[in-house]
């Protein structure tokens, strides 16, 4: 369990309710738990809110302070609890921050911002992002110039951030800790001196090929998530990130006129790709697996539930993928509404064990033969 700073004793007993209820009154127990109990709990409650508190309470006309949930809520409960709230770094070092489009008139907000953080202390942090655009009242709501601002300040101790919001006033980035990052475009990467950046995840769709210069930062990467990427471009990333271990595609668009070219991708092991795609684009495992030299991939991860078809075409793209030494295919059935069943049969996938040592259906495997 993560170690935390407590609050000394003397100041918290100075904090306990000391009213007098008569010769009867029994302290309730909550206010008997030891300091570090109620901070790990504290951290319990954190770490179960999705996607990180919320500093900001958004409504449709309305942005304010969010003191209905944790952890500002903590601080509302009793001196005691405010008090040890305050003095525990770790729960104020997650944060996820709501991004207006409108301006702000009034400094609460931002100061609300610069106050979580700075109960933070120096600990890393983690830091989710929003872009809010349903709010009409300008009056009530806050720059995101102001709030970015803020949470560029502290750079030096970012750790993880998804949904960054690149502001165009920022230049070259130094952020030493920085380890996950989900932003737009390859290009806000190039911007980063970041040493311990590993993992790269990109929401907005690669339908180009990248033709920006990897930078130091560039090739340290080793994971990347793509939510959606032409063959083209996935073929031009591995230039741009040469020493990638793990790749996860959610949806391969159409290349829109730009051509694939060779592309090896010299260290990467484990591949995600998904099954289905618009009737219009024609064969995309095939074009994205042409020219594509993989000579340490030993697992191939596809998301959907493929008929006889659809294994063809993929033990066609696996044939032609040059170097190709997979060991495990691996399918992951697709709930989604769209899909157009949620079960297949084993004898669609086992034509794939002439290229795989062993295919498996969430995670379990159906059939395993070794091939020389």
């Amino acid at each position: 369990m993560t170690t935390m700073s407590p609050v000394p004793m003397h100041r918290v007993d100075a904090l306990t309710f000391t009213h007098s209820h008569g010769p009867n009154y029994t302290e309730p127990p909550i206010y008997r738990l030891p300091v570090e109990l109620l901070q790990d709990i504290f951290m319990l409650i954190i770490h179960d809110v999705p996607h990180y508190p919320s500093i900001f309470s958004i409504g449709e006309t309305t942005i304010s302070g969010n003191f209905a949930c944790p952890p500002l809520l903590f601080t509302r409960v009793c001196r005691r609890w405010r008090a040890i709230a305050h003095s525990t770094t770790e729960i104020w070092s997650h944060i996820k921050v709501g991004l207006p489009r409108k301006i702000l008139s009034k400094p609460f907000l931002p100061s609300l911002l610069q106050s979580w953080l700075a109960r933070s202390g120096s600990r890393p942090l983690t830091i989710r992002m929003e872009r809010i655009s349903s709010i009409d009242n300008s009056h009530f709501c806050p720059s995101s110039t102001q709030l970015l601002e803020i949470l560029f300040a502290e750079i030096t101790r970012w750790e993880t951030v998804f949904g960054l919001d690149m502001p165009e006033w920022s230049e070259k980035l130094t952020a030493p800790q920085l380890r996950t990052l989900e932003c737009s475009w390859p290009s806000d990467i190039t911007r980063f001196d970041a040493p311990n950046l590993c993992r790269i995840r990109f929401v907005s769709p690669l339908s180009a090929v990248i033709r920006s210069r990897p930078t130091a930062t560039c090739k340290l990467i080793r994971h990347l998530y793509l939510r959606s990427a032409s063959a083209a471009a996935i073929h031009s990333s591995s230039a741009f990130f040469p020493h990638l271990e793990t790749l996860v595609v959610d949806y391969i668009a159409p290349d829109l006129g730009s051509r694939s070219h060779p592309a090896t991708y010299s260290r990467l092991e484990s591949m995600t790709i998904p099954l289905f795609y618009h009737h219009y684009h024609r064969d995309p495992l095939i074009q994205l697996f042409r020219e594509l030299r993989l000579p340490r991939l030993q697992k191939l991860t596809v998301v959907g539930n493929p008929d006889t078809p659809e294994v063809e075409s993929i033990l066609t793209a696996l044939l032609v993928a040059g170097s190709c030494n997979i060991k495990v295919v691996d399918f992951r059935p697709c709930l989604w509404p769209s899909a157009r069943r949620n079960h297949m049969y084993v004898h669609d996938v086992e034509p794939l064990l002439s290229v795989a040592r062993e295919v498996a259906v969430c995670g379990e495997v159906v059939a395993c033969r070794v091939t020389t």
